[in-house]
């Protein structure tokens, strides 16, 4: 009979859980530990979105509101050179907004910071 090898995990499923801080910072879904391999290839768990396949720890939703209006009303570029052409397929334009609104978070989450209404600074 066969013994099944125990995986021994970096990261736990459980550590990784715990760091997780709100939602996707790039399209606002929910935020999870996946299990993936580090980068010498051993088995661990980083929090990230299902949904849009990115590794993420996660933002206040407050905050991704904030960031999306500003990308969405206001014509933000947090990533100037990123410029939607009219040959780009709407997968393209839509994960150019996503990485917008990702980078706005970061501006948002520094500004509230700097404001005192959170004790989270960008990472």
């Amino acid at each position: 009979m066969c013994k099944e090898a125990r995986v021994e995990y970096k990261t736990t499923k459980e550590q990784c859980a715990k760091q997780i801080t709100g939602i996707c910072s790039q399209c606002g879904g929910k935020i999870e530990p996946l299990e993936t391999v580090d980068n010498v290839g051993a088995p661990t768990y980083w929090n990230g979105c299902a949904k849009c396949q990115r590794f993420d720890n996660g933002v206040d939703p407050e905050i991704y509101k904030i960031a999306k209006r500003m990308v969405i009303e206001r014509n933000f570029k947090y990533y100037s050179h990123v410029r939607d052409e009219d040959s780009d397929s709407i997968e393209i334009k839509r994960y150019n907004m996503q990485c917008q609104i990702s980078g706005a978070c970061g501006v948002v989450r520094d500004v509230l910071f700097l404001l005192g209404d959170t004790k989270q600074p960008c990472r």
